[in-house]
Formats: structure tokens, C-alpha cells, sequence
């Protein structure tokens, strides 16, 4: 069962995202900061969902802490859909981006890709 690593300050938010996680068969563990996610991120993880806007450690250093410390693929979550926020999470190291609001299938289907489209495998 892959294992991934939510990172979002909004509680509900993080309610919502990690019902949608779970129920298609995925271990969620929720990190409602950047600095319990760098804490959390001692354990290895297949996935990284990380909302970028966050008081304290931002969700660009999470993200640039993740690919210091190993290959889990992440996928960027911003309420900012501009051009500027999106080039910054590819540069700081993520490999997908989604916009808020979401959909749900749009969620899912990034998540399955970026696990690799095979449960349990990592992306090449």
C-alpha cells in the first residue's frame, strides 16, 4: 500500500484530501505544518502532497528538503494558480502541480501517475 505524506495547514482541507487518499487505497499520514512534515519526513514516503502557502517553514523548503533527502516524487498544491507559483514549486523540485480548488479525479489521477500508475511501485 503505498505510503504518502500530506502536507496542509487547513484542517479541512487535509480532511477532505486524505478521505479522498484513503478511500482509493493509499496510507495517509498529515503533517499540518511544514516543520512537522520535515520532522515526519525522517520515515520514507512514496508520495509527498504539499500545499506551498504556510505560516512558518513554507511548503517550497518542505519540497526542497524532499529531494535533499531522497526520491519521493511530490505533487504541489497552491489556491495561486499563476505562472510565477507554479515554476516555483517545479524549480524548488516538485514534479506536478494542482491548483485549488480541485477536483477530486484531477487529484487522483495526479497521484496515481506520479506513484506510477502501479500500486506499491515507484516511478522510474
Amino acid at each position: 500500500m503505498p505510503r504518502i505524506l500530506l502536507v496542509e495547514d487547513e484542517p479541512l482541507v487535509a480532511h477532505m484530501v486524505r478521505r479522498m487518499l484513503e478511500r482509493a487505497g493509499h496510507r495517509v499520514d498529515w503533517a499540518p505544518s511544514g516543520q512537522a512534515a520535515l520532522e515526519k519526513l525522517a520515515q520514507a514516503y512514496d508520495l509527498v502532497v504539499c500545499d506551498l502557502v504556510m505560516p512558518g517553514v513554507s511548503g517550497l523548503e518542505v519540497i526542497r528538503q524532499v529531494r535533499a533527502r531522497g526520491s519521493a516524487p511530490v505533487l504541489a498544491l497552491s489556491a495561486s494558480v499563476s505562472a510565477r507559483s507554479q515554476q516555483e514549486a517545479l524549480e524548488a523540485g516538485a514534479q506536478a502541480f494542482l491548483g485549488k480548488p480541485f477536483e477530486a479525479q484531477a487529484l487522483l489521477a495526479q497521484v496515481e501517475r506520479l506513484l506510477g500508475g502501479s500500486r506499491g511501485q515507484s516511478p522510474p
